[in-house]
């Protein structure tokens, strides 16, 4: 990927996972071993394990961590993605 391709994709994912929160899911094993690439662009798979973010303690560290796995992977084609902590602040934002 190209840098500006990695942000992108990381800016849309990023996107899905604030609105699977809205819906109340925390998908909980998001890594890039769950993402496909479709001609529009990513898509989240695997959501057996997805937890209800309201109803689970678990459910913050489980999308801080889903947010840092897509920062790890991206940041390897967009460095400046690996500083960042999105997961905190969408987490605040939800409560």
């Amino acid at each position: 990927l190209t840098p500006a391709q990695a942000r992108a994709h990381h800016g849309a994912l990023l996107t899905e996972v604030m609105r699977m929160l809205c819906a109340g899911v925390v998908h909980g094993d998001l890594s890039e071993y769950n993402i496909l690439l479709a001609a529009d662009g990513p898509v989240i798979i695997d959501l057996p394990q997805a937890v209800n973010a309201a109803g689970n303690n678990e459910a913050p560290v489980m999308l801080e961590r889903d947010v840092e796995n897509l920062a790890t992977y991206f940041g390897q084609f967009a460095p400046q993605l690996l500083g960042t902590q999105y997961g905190k602040e969408i987490w605040k934002l939800y409560e």
